[in-house]
């Protein structure tokens, strides 16, 4: 009897042309490790964990089953209670804490393999630090700089083996404002980042709105009005609009959409502000039993798939009221929600094909509040 080919050798080897495209997945960073932090890595495709995941008809649904966090792939030894000194970009998660050796620790999580970039001049604020991805390089904008993060080039074809071409950081013209940015999207051209501010700057003290084009290295005044987002908008392509977290404390919880504005400032009072939408639908949890203490909005691709990492702390008492809660008596969670964004035929934003899971978290995980407050995720 014949022997059976493999299908790739039957199917005339085309299948072994075809490179195959890494699965993304998405990376929490938790302050979990009396000496430091840990990357865990979750799988959200459909069929993870499908014994212990409910679907939800919407956001208020709530899952049945707290499932325990994968183990850590890579554990890092750095000063505790600072998310904001986290950062990704490509397939890296860079802590740029001061470590013991005084460099960053840059973690490749495809490669599994470590590396170390060079240090900022001074200690970054972790409560006034925002990191921005442009590209294959990284950004790093406070109230006291902007700099950018040049990987080394790749090494010639004969180097000797024990030469070692470093990461640089490179210094960028000084923004014109003196406070920290408040939100931020990286404009669908791929050269042009959009930073709002609400306060005092160079020359304006009201809230507003400028760019800095990565390729002319120049910043420029867009007009007296703010991003709606809190922290981060993403760019999605179906809806042809940036995707954040509503900055309002009315609409806390909500998502808004916002209309693309172009990066060229032709006129004399900049761009007039930009038409947003706000959904429908409040994402952070309404349970009595539960409090919100922070989330974070990832973009995921695909079409207009998002997922929220949002801590909450439950009291599992009858009758219990929050005020007399003591902090020993409280659980926190991780709710992690995946779903879909679109414009119903009312022109209304509506989220759909939620998935929801909870990550009960280890009580060292909650000794400092920053991470709490701030969950740090990346899809890569």
């Amino acid at each position: 009897m014949p022997k059976k080919r493999p299908a790739d050798e039957r199917a005339g080897g085309r299948a072994s042309k075809i490179p195959s495209r890494r699965r993304k997945h998405l990376y929490l960073v938790l302050d979990d490790w009396e000496r430091g932090y840990s990357i865990r890595k979750l799988d959200l495709s459909s069929d993870s964990d499908s014994d212990d995941v409910d679907e939800a008809n919407g956001p208020d649904g709530r899952t049945g089953t707290e499932l325990r966090l994968p183990p850590a792939v890579f554990r890092l030894e750095a000063p505790r209670a600072h998310s904001g000194l986290f950062a990704a970009f490509g397939t890296m998660i860079v802590a740029t804490q001061l470590t013991p050796r005084g460099t960053i620790p840059m973690f490749d999580v495809r490669t599994r393999a470590l590396t170390f970039g060079p240090r900022q001049e001074g200690q970054p604020n972790p409560c006034c630090t925002d990191f921005v991805q442009v590209g294959d390089n990284l950004y790093f904008i406070d109230d006291s700089c902007f700099m950018m993060l040049d990987p080394p080039p790749p090494p010639p074809k004969f180097a000797h083996p024990y030469i070692q071409i470093d990461w640089t950081w490179r210094g960028l013209p000084v923004p014109p404002f003196d406070d920290c940015p408040v939100s931020y999207a990286v404009h669908p051209d791929g050269r042009t980042i959009f930073f709002s501010t609400q306060g005092q700057t160079k020359k304006h003290t009201e809230v507003a709105t400028f760019t800095f084009d990565t390729v002319c290295s120049q910043w420029t005044r867009h007009g007296a009005w703010r991003l709606p987002f809190r922290g981060r908008g993403y760019f999605d392509c179906e809806l042809n609009a940036w995707v954040g977290l509503s900055g309002q404390p009315d609409n806390l919880g909500h998502l808004c959409t916002c209309e693309v504005v172009s990066a060229d400032a032709n006129t004399t009072d900049g761009h007039p502000p930009p038409t947003c939408k706000l959904s429908k639908e409040k994402l952070f949890c309404v349970d009595p039993a539960e409090k919100h203490i922070g989330a974070t909005l990832v973009y995921i691709g695909g079409r207009s798939k998002f997922c929220l990492v949002q801590c909450i702390a439950t009291d599992d008492r009858k009758g219990g009221v929050w005020e007399e809660v003591l902090p020993e008596c409280l659980c926190y969670l991780y709710r992690v929600t995946t779903f879909s964004l679109k414009y119903d035929m009312n022109g209304d934003l509506r989220t759909v094909h939620h998935r929801l899971r909870s990550y009960r978290l280890p009580k060292i995980a909650t000794e400092y509040c920053d991470h709490l407050e701030k969950p740090v995720a990346f899809w890569m």
